[in-house]
């Protein structure tokens, strides 16, 4: 029945995230809304699998009301399985805020985590 997840993360400023996901992830810009101009409402970013969307935090509230807030917090963290996660962690350690160092987790797979520009927690984790 279910067949894809993909996360729409609130967010202050639309481009400058997805600058971030697009500079030290890799991701690729899928789409924007608008297409063009200083300030974005919307973006679809992709890489292999995976696919997050990002919706400024007015677009976002006027859709959904319930989600009012004065000040946008990190509430949840994406899980990422990925190949060769030692280079991944090489290639991000200087370059982004790490939230937890390379470990080995209880159930022996290696994971560590990093905070995106908006202070959400990515974990990456071996496949």
């Amino acid at each position: 029945m279910y067949e894809e997840l993909t996360p729409n993360i609130m967010v202050e400023d639309v481009r400058k995230t997805i600058e971030f996901y697009k500079e030290y992830l890799e991701f690729e810009i899928i789409l924007t809304v608008p297409e063009q101009g200083e300030k974005l409402n919307f973006a679809i970013v992709k890489k292999d699998n995976i696919s997050i969307m990002f919706e400024a935090k007015d677009a976002l509230i006027a859709e959904y009301p319930t989600l009012e807030t004065t000040t946008i917090k990190a509430t949840f963290t994406l899980f990422i399985v990925v190949q060769n996660i030692e280079e991944l962690y090489n290639n991000l350690k200087n370059k982004v805020r790490i939230a937890k160092e390379m470990h080995q987790t209880f159930y022996g797979k290696l994971e560590f985590a990093i905070f995106d520009n908006n202070n959400n927690i990515l974990t990456f984790a071996c496949k």
